[in-house]
């Protein structure tokens, strides 16, 4: 009896330990991969740098780029074709607020059913 309680709580203390060392992996993968995204980040800066004449916000995760910003037309072209040519992008997601006029919306698109 003695020894089935001794193998237990063996068991028991390796598993604690086994537990520990893989949460304090996982720890370092999330500090190794958010030091990845900082520097994607700025390479990314670097890599737009002077392309807009307004500032534009970069943010990364797992190598897909989020843009933020108003820009004119030509620039957000210009700014989503350097943000991708910077090795380790895998995605550009643009949420540039462009400063274009509407103009006139189809039937389809302005809301209105015409119903003809």
């Amino acid at each position: 009896m003695r020894l089935l309680t001794l193998l237990a709580a063996a068991a028991l203390a390796a598993g604690v330990y086994h537990y520990r060392g893989r949460r304090g992996l996982t720890r370092s993968r999330r500090e190794a991969q958010a030091q990845s995204d900082r520097l994607l980040e700025e390479r990314v800066r670097s890599g737009i740098a002077g392309a807009a004449s307004t500032p534009v916000q970069v943010r990364c995760l797992r190598g897909v780029v989020t843009l933020r910003g108003t820009v004119r037309p030509p620039e957000r072209d210009l700014l989503l074709a350097a943000a991708l040519a910077v090795p380790g992008v895998t995605q550009v997601t643009n949420f540039f607020e462009t400063e274009e006029p509407v103009g006139d919306l189809g039937p389809m698109q302005s809301g209105i059913a015409t119903g003809v």
